[in-house]
């Protein structure tokens, strides 16, 4: 005699190994159900601009002049510039890290990235006092390394926009 997976009866089973009969498929389960790709459109997003940013510095170098052959190398934003699209990418980016990380995190990371060597001092000065006109955080979550990628996108985003003009 053989047994037939298709004549069993999900009842007996569910008896048989004490299961609850009632809202059994509703159970709660050991561990929470990974949000079926909730991230991915996020980690594409974070590529796209690291993407961005190498092919950026690798333009920055070959198309530099005699004047801007160190157009690639560090600090990368040496000053604000003075243009629209400047001052929207910098509205974006503080915006972006006084939401996340509040603004004493977010003033801490702009030290951070005045020791790492990706913007000079008076350019750190200028970008803390616009800190201040922003909300209040809705996470105020320490920031992780992918917080901080994509923060030299926007460095190099904002420098850019130095050499466009």
């Amino acid at each position: 005699m053989s047994l037939n997976p298709r004549r069993y009866d999900v009842r007996e089973l569910r008896r048989i190994a004490d299961a609850p009969r009632d809202g059994a498929d509703e159970a709660p389960r050991e561990r929470s159900l990974r949000q079926p790709n909730r991230n991915r459109a996020e980690q594409a997003a974070r590529s796209a601009a690291f993407t961005e940013l190498l092919q950026r510095q690798r333009g920055l170098r070959l198309s530099g002049d005699g004047d801007r052959s160190d157009a690639g190398d560090r600090p990368y934003l040496t000053a604000i510039p003075a243009s629209p699209e400047a001052e929207r990418e910098i509205g974006e980016w503080l915006g972006y890290l006084v939401d996340v990380g509040g603004h004493v995190r977010s003033r801490d990371a702009l030290s951070y990235y005045a020791e790492l060597g990706w913007v000079d001092d008076g350019a750190i000065e200028a970008l803390r006092r616009r800190l201040e006109g922003f909300d209040a955080p809705r996470y105020d979550r320490p920031f992780t390394p992918a917080d901080h990628r994509i923060s030299l996108v926007s460095i190099v985003r904002i420098a850019s926009c130095a050499s466009t003009s």
